[in-house]
């Protein structure tokens, strides 16, 4: 797995995208001519940029170029540690089972899932910010649910891994992405019908196992790829593909939160873009990663001002105050290093109380600070869903 990802990595370098993502990281593929129609996977009106999206579609103002020709931008590589990939998982039997409910609307007779498919076993379902995966994995599986901000995945934003119950090492990952694109060195691609949907198979270098399955529409989003598979594939791959034929994917059953990358998160004049983890209704963790210090004239710095924007009838308004009365931010500069991901906790309850289910934004105001009154000041913003 780790050969296989250095190799994607460097064609994610070749294509000249840039590591990016919330401290994280990125080894992601960047865009196929060929295939950039079909490979993006958008939220929404949304593009790409760092396993997030973008409303353009294409990408940062930093990669704009690739992402012009490739359509995808990179996202966040994660390589499986042994524990990840083998002895984390749970057999079906102990793994949460999905509520009758869950079960009725997301397993084979569910929303997306293919007329007619029957299969045995324990159905498993992951909710997230863009809707619900399920799968049914039979009798002699792992199975491990990853829900946002999971360390198991290796590229999804969330979604379910499984593998053989004897193999100690390697898995199977059906996740949902924001983008996912290709890069054509050494890359065949086949269409294919799986789960009773389109979809392209893709493999490298020519080896036994495929490396991806990228669903279209209607379960445009879902993604599954192979990690360290080598040592057990031989004479599973037909119950791999047994299982991926129970997929159901139920864009309306959503929950959680998610940053959703657009063009106003960055600004190539300072070599900042502003993403968000760990997002919650009262606060979130503001991550300012600056890429380019050639691009800073003085000291990038920040305060503790900023402001919420809710999204209604497709217009930008400030979010309802929950303060009574006047009030102020501490009038304090921050220092965001060049070259570097700087994290800073974000509490938004005193002011804006708890957000309700809806499209927000944060606003920042940051300055290419030189010296006493001389200095540019920018506004960033960072986009977010909550369910």
């Amino acid at each position: 797995m780790r050969k296989r990802l250095l190799t994607l990595i460097g064609c994610a370098l070749v294509m000249g995208v840039a590591l990016s993502g919330c401290g994280k990281t990125a080894g992601s593929i960047a865009g196929n001519e060929d295939r950039t129609k079909e490979a993006p996977n958008e939220a929404g009106e949304n593009g790409v940029r760092a396993g997030v999206s973008d409303e353009n579609g294409a990408g940062s103002a930093k990669d704009g170029e690739d992402a012009k020709e490739g359509g995808t931008k990179e996202g966040d590589s994660k390589k499986p540690s042994q524990d990840t990939a083998g002895s984390v998982f749970n057999p079906p039997g102990n793994a949460p089972e999905a509520s009758d409910k869950e079960a009725s609307d997301t397993g084979n007779g569910g929303k997306n899932a293919p007329a007619g498919q029957a299969a045995s076993g324990t159905t498993v379902t992951q909710k997230g910010p863009f809707g619900a995966i399920s799968l049914t994995v039979p009798a002699g599986w792992k199975v491990e649910l990853c829900p946002m901000d999971s360390d198991s995945l290796l590229m999804g934003d969330y979604g379910i891994c499984f593998a053989p119950e004897d193999a100690d090492f390697g898995f199977v990952e059906v996740a949902y992405r924001q983008s996912f694109g290709v890069c054509g060195t050494g890359l065949e691609e086949e269409e294919v019908t799986v789960a009773g949907h389109p979809a392209w198979k893709g493999t490298y270098d020519g080896h036994e196992y495929w490396d991806f399955i990228c669903w279209k529409e209607p379960v445009k989003g879902v993604v599954a790829m192979t990690g360290s598979v080598e040592e057990w594939w031989e004479g599973k791959e037909e119950a791999v593909m047994e299982i991926l034929d129970t997929l159901a994917f139920d864009p309306d059953m959503r929950e959680g939160a998610a940053y959703i990358y657009r063009n106003e998160s960055e600004n190539d004049r300072i070599g900042l873009y502003l993403s968000l983890e760990g997002i919650s209704s009262t606060g979130a963790m503001l991550c300012y990663n600056q890429y380019d210090k050639d691009a800073l004239t003085g000291q990038l710095q920040d305060g503790d001002d900023f402001a919420i924007e809710v999204k209604k009838d497709g217009k930008w308004e400030e979010a309802p105050i929950v303060v009574e009365g006047d009030y102020g931010f501490h009038d304090i500069a921050y220092t965001i290093p060049a070259d570097d991901t700087t994290r800073r906790e974000l509490n938004w309850e005193w002011l804006y109380g708890e957000l309700a289910p809806g499209e927000y934004r944060i606003r920042k105001k940051v300055m290419d600070f030189r010296g006493t009154g001389d200095y540019d000041q920018y506004e960033i913003y960072a986009y977010f869903i909550l369910n």
